[in-house]
């Protein structure tokens, strides 16, 4: 599979009790952005995507994808992340392994510009 952020390697956990499914790279995130109550996305110091952290995933994601459901999230053998910048807009797709099927799911287009930092903010 391409990886098309700097060829970092991604880590996933499954709660399948909670349905949250987090993904992250081994580096520590600088700054953790809540786009929505279903989505947190981690950026390092230079702002790039290094995790997601994605709440009620099965419903998330099965919106998107119907073949995406809580049966398919619990038997995931591995996740990565690749994801573009492009004019001031994060693309995001989640690659989601199963046995020997591979679903890239598009995320929906996060524009940075709806994001402003609450350190920002308190300036």
């Amino acid at each position: 599979m391409s990886n098309l952020n700097n060829n970092m390697e991604f880590e996933f956990h499954y709660d399948t009790e909670d349905d949250v499914l987090s993904i992250y790279s081994k580096g520590s995130p600088s700054e953790t952005i809540e786009f929505s109550e279903n989505l947190n996305i981690d950026i390092d110091e230079n702002n790039r995507v290094v995790g997601l952290e994605i709440f009620d995933a099965s419903e998330f994601f099965n919106v998107l994808n119907k073949q995406i459901d809580k049966s398919f999230l619990e038997n995931l053998q591995e996740v990565s992340l690749e994801y573009k910048e492009f004019r001031n807009v994060w693309h995001i797709v989640v690659a989601l392994k199963v046995k020997d099927k591979v679903v890239y799911q598009p995320m929906p287009l996060l524009r940075k510009s709806e994001y402003v930092s609450p350190l920002i903010l308190s300036q």
